[in-house]
C-alpha cells in the first residue's frame, strides 16, 4: 500500500508545505485504517504549523496537517465492533501528535462516527472540530439553558455558524454577531437577532447575555462582563495568556470565564449527526478544493474571510 501526503518539515508559513510519500501507518489495537476523501481546515491547523504550540510539536516533524477528516475504513482490527470495511466515516484526531492530510491514517475507533446519511463523504469533513467546539463550548461549559440569551460573536466562521444553530437547537435565543457582508447567512443559519459589529459595538447597551460565545477570540472575559447577567458565562475558543487570566478571576465572581479545549468524543458526534439528519443544523461550506489546491485553500483560510468551512478533497 501507498501513501502520499502533505506535511511540513518545519514551522513556518504555507510555503512549508510539501507533498511527498508518508509511511503507512502501523495500526495498534483499537484503531482503523482509513482512506481519506476529504480534510476541512481550521485555524488551528496554522496555528500549529506557524509553532505557536512549539514546545509541544517540536519533536514530532516532520508532521502532517490538519484535525478533521471523513472518509472510509480499509481495515480493522481487535477492539474495534462497531466499524466494517468499506463504512463512510468523519471524525478528528488531535492534530499536536497527529494528522490527518495523508490517503491513509490510523485513527482510534473512539474518535469517529459514521458520516450522517444526508451528507456526502466531502461535506462531514466540515463538521467535526468546528461543531464539537461549539457543541462543548454551549453544552460543557457554558451549561445553556432553554430560554437563555446567547450572544456568538464570529458568528459566519466555522464554529460560529455551528454556535448560532446548536444554540438554537438547545432553546436559545440567539443574537448573532457578524459583518455587514454576512448578515443574511447568519439569519439563515436561525440568529433571533443580527449585530453588525462593523457599525455597533455588540458588547456596548443595556442588552445583557447569559451566555456569550466568542467563536472568533477577540474579545476577552473583562471585556465581556458588562455584558452578562450577573452569573453570566463567558467562553473563548483561543487559549490565550489574556484568557487564562480571565479564567483565574472569574474565580472570585459570580460570572464565569471558560477556555474550550475541545475534545473527540463519539458521543457527541453521534449527537451532531442526528441533528444533521434531522434537518437542525447543518455545515455552511464556503468552498471545496481539489487536492491540488490545498496550499491556496490555507491562504484563503488565514486570510480570515472564510465564510462557513473550508474543505479539501483528497481524491
Amino acid at each position: 500500500m501507498q501513501n502520499q501526503a502533505f506535511f511540513y518539515r518545519d514551522h513556518g508559513g504555507i510555503e512549508n508545505i510539501e507533498e511527498g510519500p508518508w509511511p503507512v501507518p502501523k495500526r495498534a489495537k483499537g484503531e482503523l485504517l482509513i482512506r481519506v476523501h476529504a480534510v476541512g481546515l481550521n485555524p488551528l491547523d496554522y496555528r500549529i504549523r506557524r509553532g505557536q504550540m512549539r514546545l509541544l510539536t517540536r519533536w514530532k516533524l516532520p508532521k502532517l496537517l490538519a484535525s478533521d477528516f471523513s472518509g472510509e475504513v480499509i481495515e480493522t482490527g481487535h477492539g474495534t465492533p462497531d466499524f466494517s470495511v468499506g463504512h463512510r466515516v468523519y471524525g478528528m484526531v488531535n492534530q499536536v501528535t497527529s494528522g490527518t492530510t495523508a490517503n491513509v491514517i490510523a485513527v482510534p475507533a473512539n474518535q469517529l462516527a459514521p458520516i450522517p446519511s444526508s451528507l456526502e463523504t466531502v461535506e462531514a469533513a466540515a463538521v467535526p472540530l468546528a461543531a464539537l467546539t461549539a457543541l462543548q463550548s454551549l453544552h460543557d461549559h457554558a451549561h445553556v439553558k432553554e430560554g437563555q440569551r446567547v450572544l456568538v460573536n464570529g458568528a459566519s466562521g466555522g464554529v460560529g455558524t455551528f454556535g448560532v444553530q446548536i444554540a438554537r437547537a438547545l432553546g436559545c435565543h440567539v443574537t448573532a454577531v457578524t459583518s455587514h457582508r454576512n448578515l443574511d447567512l447568519v439569519s439563515a443559519l436561525g440568529a433571533d437577532e443580527v449585530i453588525d459589529y462593523t457599525a455597533t459595538d455588540p458588547l456596548a447597551g443595556d442588552l445583557r447575555y447569559d451566555v456569550i460565545f466568542d467563536a472568533y477570540g477577540n474579545k476577552s472575559f473583562g471585556a465581556a462582563r458588562q455584558a452578562l447577567t450577573p452569573e453570566g458565562t463567558y467562553v473563548s475558543t483561543i487559549p490565550s495568556s489574556r484568557n487564562a487570566r480571565g479564567m483565574l478571576r472569574s474565580l472570585f465572581t459570580k460570572q464565569r470565564g471558560r477556555v474550550v479545549v475541545v475534545r473527540s468524543k463519539r458521543a457527541d458526534q453521534e449527537t451532531l449527526g442526528r441533528w444533521i439528519n434531522d434537518g437542525v443544523i447543518r455545515p455552511v461550506i464556503e468552498k471545496i478544493f481539489p487536492r491540488e489546491q490545498l496550499r491556496d485553500a490555507y491562504t484563503h483560510l488565514e486570510a480570515k474571510r472564510a465564510k462557513g468551512k473550508l474543505v479539501v478533497q483528497m481524491i
